[in-house]
């Protein structure tokens, strides 16, 4: 069972075989170097990322010791608040390599450290003057040495992780971040991030936190079975992973064989889990994030009995812990081999939701896509190639023939000329009336959405207490607005799309039918098949309607605007650096709240949801003309010109039949050349 997520996802096997691919498909001459470099070196610099989140005590570092290693290898992480972002990866010899805090980030921390708790009513500002405390007094260990570590990175040896990472490590007190290289071949373009706590003392630790979260392509938030989404799991989901994002969640709940051994069954576990989620969005005004979630279906497992799975038995036996843990696990399930407890732990059902997520996230954009491309270029030059073929037997007909059949034939040619311009122009009456109802209904879901998060936020800035800070005023505006802006005005964009492809392949579909009836009509030589050639034209016709219609894209390292708001600091201009204390002496709370709504009610009415979808219509001008290009222009055009050559020509037709004869063949070699490079590079994959 060793390295079983690895070796199911297969990573490196797919990136060879793609990289094998794309090499073939240069090397016949379907993409040129370039290209071919390109696509190189987005597989070899691709990264899978999984971001693992949840409180201490969920069991995040026996987790990753169970999941990754299969080894009792990572040490138990340190207290939430200064836990360092810890990140595993692929390197040829076991080192850490550890990155300390700046001289401005400790100074800040030296300050706020100075601060009294209890004097402060805010929790998350209280929550941090106690971490600014702690890093204070875990950092006597430095002594003066402390001074010139901090800005500093240090490489050192795997064996003292511990320092960097451990409760009573010797460096854990200035460390941010900790990459973790390890030989294991499966690890390769492999990035696996432990993140600390959220409401990190240090801002810029806590950004990078959310940074790698928001480049994951999956997500796992661990819960502690023993009181599981209690207050700090509402807030890690609720405002953290809201805040980053991501539409990625899994949700696995930890030592559930501690609730299991009480009496409860993992359906009722998981049921109360999933409850609490529905009744915390209910509560909280997040049905966004519920909707997001409610097709995630929480897993119990057990990472320590996953763990003990994979431990040789001589390891277990010889550590009081782990033969504890192992007599209980077999009492508790009525285990007698590492089998059946590798079966019970559920670590496998885990793995499997991991391996669907990234199938269909990652997959599509590092293998699917530019597999798709190769062999559309392959189709495109088969598509051509039997154009020509086409072209050069009407060219033998038509040398062939007398002239009232040239006369019969160019009327046919120029009846379907006209029928099928007539189709083109229904087509994109109907493209029209389509795009314009997608806008409208779009449009308003969009505008519905930005009146329901205005209206949240006149609700947050009603509620917002005389004695609470213009930080916390402003934080839960952001959130609010953030939310809006990277998951409910994103997902609609998502569905607007979805269900334009749906309704312009429909219509497509309907336009290639009829176009198939128009062409028979041209009663052209036998090896002429309207259907198969309306096919290869449907096929390579290569139509997305992707998130580039829209004012926004997936790339998760551009921060777009969507043309909702701004962060409306301006209203409270200069009160976050560091003057919340003395708000009352700058401006009146009932001003502030009162230009905050005014603010909000101006954002409302300006917003337009039709702005978001200006691409969409212009759409249609790019299908007709792609299909004008194909029928008329590459099809139908040069036949007529073919026509007008012959009857104008006065050049030896014999010689021509032969040139034509003898081109014919040679088109006839390359479309068998290229039938079988395709079927050869759909073998490959």
């Amino acid at each position: 069972m060793a390295n079983y997520f690895f070796e199911k996802l297969n990573l490196q096997e797919k990136k060879q075989k793609m990289t094998s691919i794309i090499d073939h498909a240069a090397k016949i001459g379907w993409i040129d170097n370039e290209e071919r470099q390109s696509y190189l070196t987005k597989i070899e610099n691709d990264v899978l990322t999984i971001g693992v989140i949840g409180q201490m005590k969920a069991g995040k570092s026996t987790f990753l010791n169970s999941f990754v290693f299969e080894d009792d290898i990572l040490p138990a992480a340190t207290t939430p608040m200064t836990a360092a972002l810890s990140v595993i990866t692929y390197g040829p010899e076991k080192k850490i390599e550890a990155e300390f805090y700046t001289e401005q980030e400790w100074q800040e921390q030296q300050m706020t450290a100075r601060m009294n708790a209890d004097e402060v009513s805010d929790e998350m500002q209280k929550s941090k003057i106690k971490a600014a405390q702690e890093l204070m007094e875990k950092s006597t260990k430095l002594g003066s040495n402390i001074n010139s570590l901090l800005g500093k990175q240090q490489t050192d040896s795997f064996e003292n992780l511990i320092e960097y990472v451990g409760a009573d490590g010797r460096y854990v007190s200035i460390t941010k971040s900790v990459t973790v290289y390890f030989p294991m071949n499966h690890l390769k373009g492999v990035r696996i991030v432990d993140t600390p706590g959220f409401n990190d003392p240090i801002v810029s630790r806590e950004e990078r936190t959310k940074d790698f979260l928001k480049q994951a392509d999956v997500v796992l938030l661990m819960l502690y079975a023993g009181r599981p989404f209690d207050a700090t799991d509402r807030g890690i989901l609720f405002k953290n992973v809201a805040e980053c994002g991501t539409g990625k969640v899994l949700i696995g709940i930890n030592k559930y064989d501690i609730p299991y051994e009480n009496g409860e069954t993992e359906d009722e576990i998981r049921k109360y889990v999933k409850d609490e989620i529905f009744k915390a969005s209910q509560t909280m005004g997040d049905q966004q994030l519920n909707a997001i979630l409610q097709d995630t279906e929480p897993i119990p497992l057990s990472a320590e009995m996953a763990l003990l799975a994979e431990l040789p038995m001589a390891k277990i036996n010889n550590n009081d812990i782990f033969s504890f843990a192992w007599k209980r696990a077999c009492d508790n399930f009525e285990i007698s081999s590492q089998k059946q407890m590798r079966e019970k732990s559920h670590l496998d059902d885990l793995i499997s939701a991991i391996i669907k997520v990234i199938e269909r996230e990652k997959e599509t954009i590092l293998f699917k896509k530019p597999l798709n491309a190769i062999l559309a270029k392959g189709n495109n030059l088969k598509s051509k190639v039997e154009e020509n073929i086409i072209h050069r037997q009407s060219e033998i007909e038509m040398l062939q023939a007398p002239d009232d059949e040239l006369d019969e034939m160019e009327s046919r040619l120029q009846r379907v000329t006209r029928r099928l311009n007539k189709k083109i122009d229904t087509l994109g009456d109907d493209l029209d009336m389509t795009f314009q109802e997608i806008v409208r209904k779009g449009s308003e879901e969009l505008e519905d959405a930005v009146d329901s998060c205005c209206s949240q936020m006149h609700t947050i800035v009603d509620s917002w207490g005389r004695f609470s800070s213009s930080e916390k005023l402003a934080e839960d505006l952001d959130r609010a607005e953030k939310f809006l802006k990277t998951r409910t005005l994103k997902r609609i964009c998502d569905n607007i799309t979805t269900t334009a492809k749906q309704k312009v392949k429909r219509t497509l579909d309907e336009f290639f039918m009829d176009t198939e009836d128009v062409l028979s009509k041209l009663q052209m030589n036998d090896d002429f098949d309207p259907r198969d050639f309306v096919k290869g034209i449907s096929s390579k016709f290569n139509f997305q309607t992707d998130k580039s219609l829209f004012s926004f894209t997936d790339d998760d390292e551009t921060d777009e605007d969507y043309g909702v708001f701004d962060i409306i600091w301006d209203v409270y201009d200069g009160l976050t650096l560091g003057l919340a204390g003395k708000i009352a002496n700058f401006i009146d709370h009932n001003d502030l709240a009162n230009n905050v709504h005014k603010e909000i009610t101006k954002r409302q009415s300006d917003f337009d949801g039709r702005s978001l979808l200006p691409g969409i219509v212009d759409t249609k001008d790019k299908i007709i003309s792609e299909v004008k290009e194909a029928f008329i222009d590459e099809l139908l055009t040069p036949l007529q010109q073919q026509l007008d050559e012959v009857r104008q020509s006065s050049i030896d037709k014999a010689k021509k039949i032969v040139d034509a004869q003898a081109s014919l063949k040679e088109l006839k070699t390359r479309k068998d050349e290229l039938i079988g490079q395709i079927e050869t590079i759909n073998r490959m994959v």
